[in-house]
């Protein structure tokens, strides 16, 4: 009958046991595993003692394993073969050749920031299995604290905040007045928030809370706009500008490139300073990051300025 526990047993000695029975000889064992004799001799013993069983007996000069010794054998190779498929899966998962990565996100923050470090990210690790889901702000926040991803970006807001949340700024915005690049104003050294009254307006309903910013401002500073056109989103806002259809506030992150290719140009309205805002990186603080979050995390770093 066993007396001892499963877990109380070494894998080395497992390993040593199954070396006896390849080589039928603890001299032989002993010199695959480069251990000395007594070393081999002495695990034997321990497994048997703490099993009360008889691995092995001398018939002559041959060792012979026995009835017990085989089955043990059976299932000392199970285990042992178990740990070698574990520690190949952690070396992998460490070496980023298996594993996976979700990651929420708003539809903003994952088009303007996040896309060039998710496209290196899969360049640099094809093997992890990488999800993007594009959510609102509630949604995200809820998605990490349930674990259901393992990082969350998300615009600053007072709901946000979480004692299971582990929440990191990676990122301060501001508001930009934009314009097509042949603008009246192109030339001017500030524009004033009252020179917007009676200007064509193009808003973006999409996403929100930018949305939200801007007409703040707008009534914060008293102005009237005769002329709003809400096209949605962000990428209609910037084609509508280009079309001289009106000028616009929006994210100075969402038009950088375009202002950097020359298809758009800031113009330099006074007080836009205050309309900064920040993105937020959302982890659970019960959970360490996984490899792969931590490898997206440091590809990130290398985006932000």
């Amino acid at each position: 009958m066993i007396k001892g526990e499963i877990d109380e047993m070494t894998l080395q000695q497992l390993k040593t046991f199954l070396a006896v029975c390849e080589e039928m000889s603890i001299t032989q064992a002993a010199f695959k595993l480069f251990i000395t004799q007594s070393a081999v001799s002495q695990q034997i013993k321990a497994l048997e003692e703490e099993f009360d069983i008889k691995l092995f007996e001398k018939r002559g000069r041959r060792l012979c394993i026995t009835a017990e010794g085989k089955i043990f054998r059976d299932s000392a190779k199970e285990i042992v073969e178990n740990a070698e498929h574990i520690a190949e899966k952690l070396k992998a998962s460490k070496s980023l050749e298996v594993g996976k990565l979700n990651i929420a996100s708003t539809h903003h923050l994952a088009q303007y920031l996040l896309m060039n470090p998710l496209l290196e990210f899969h360049k640099s690790y094809p093997k992890i299995d990488l999800s993007l889901y594009t959510l609102d702000a509630s949604e995200i926040k809820s998605a990490v604290e349930s674990k259901k991803v393992d990082i969350g970006f998300m615009p600053d807001g007072a709901a946000v905040f979480s004692p299971h949340l582990r929440i990191t700024k990676i990122y301060e915005d501001r508001m930009a007045l934009i314009a097509w690049p042949g603008h009246p104003w192109r030339e001017e050294e500030k524009i004033k928030p009252s020179q917007l009254s009676g200007e064509p307006l193009v808003f973006a309903s999409t996403p929100s809370s930018i949305n939200e910013i801007a007409l703040a401002f707008l009534k914060r500073h008293h102005i009237h706009i005769d002329t709003v056109i809400d096209v949605g989103n962000i990428d209609l806002l910037k084609e509508a500008v280009r079309h001289r259809v009106g000028v616009a506030l929006t994210s100075k992150l969402a038009v950088r490139e375009d202002i950097s290719q020359g298809s758009l140009i800031e113009l330099p309205l006074s007080g836009i300073d205050e309309l900064s805002f920040n993105f937020l990186m959302l982890t659970h603080k019960e959970e360490e990051p996984s490899y792969p979050s931590w490898a997206f995390q440091k590809i990130l770093k290398g985006y932000l300025p």
